[in-house]
């Protein structure tokens, strides 16, 4: 059977084009699953939970000089470039206020009796790079805490339940930096500025509560400008 020359040359495109095709396609694939594997690899990108405490609240948190805070900290991060990081702290009588009553032999009429509470809130937007993520790195972020605090004079007033109560709102813009990764220990060092509101009422042991003259705290405790320092050690998961 004799093939003329159309057929022939129908013959030898299909062929070239079966090889060429058969030449590419692997490429093709590799670089498809390539390119699966690295967008893959961006969205589950495993962002650490970051526990934490701070040894600065220890010192002088919520309301100074009478109190002293234990805070845990949690941070989440929400994408490569922002983090939610929320703090609860238990309020109790300052460590150096323990050891100036104890050293002056205070008796128990004018000992401090010390309670309360804190919480914050800040949402952290990260300065990174393309091979860095959330949560290390420096950042900026607004940071919003409620302080709520009891304070009596004395034991008599403490259990007749006389007291001085402490409420202060915080919104401020922090900037610092978060370092981390080295046996999954973590430092926190921040600082910033912002809004308080301070009042503070009275307590009655019949359950009234009147609104307190904070003169008497100076013009360093009334003014609505804040500056805050702080200093947050933890571990990531």
């Amino acid at each position: 059977m004799k093939i003329n020359f159309y057929t022939y040359c129908l013959i030898l495109m299909l062929y070239s084009f079966t090889i060429t095709a058969s030449e590419f396609a692997p490429v093709d694939t590799i670089v498809l699953k390539k390119s699966i594997q690295s967008n893959l690899k961006e969205k589950i990108y495993n962002a650490p939970l970051v526990l934490k405490t701070s040894p600065t609240a220890f010192l002088w948190g919520g309301v100074f000089p009478f109190t002293s805070e234990y805070r845990f900290m949690a941070e989440i991060t929400t994408s490569r470039k922002q983090s939610e990081q929320v703090a609860f702290s238990i309020l109790g009588k300052n460590v150096f206020l323990k050891i100036i009553e104890k050293a002056a032999k205070q008796p128990t009429d004018y000992v401090f009796k010390v309670s309360g509470w804190r919480v914050q809130y800040a949402h952290k937007f990260y300065l990174v790079n393309k091979r860095h993520h959330a949560p290390y790195g420096f950042y900026v972020a607004p940071l919003f805490s409620y302080t709520n605090a009891h304070i009596a004079i004395g034991l008599n007033r403490y259990y007749r339940k006389s007291y001085y109560d402490f409420r202060h709102f915080n919104a401020n813009v922090i900037a610092g930096v978060q370092a981390g990764r080295i046996d999954k220990l973590t430092i926190d060092i921040y600082g910033g500025f912002g809004y308080k509101s301070n009042k503070v009422f009275y307590h009655f042991m019949n359950n009234t509560m009147i609104p307190y003259d904070t003169k008497d705290f100076g013009n360093l405790y009334n003014t609505h400008f804040n500056m805050i320092f702080g200093i947050n050690l933890g571990y990531s998961f």
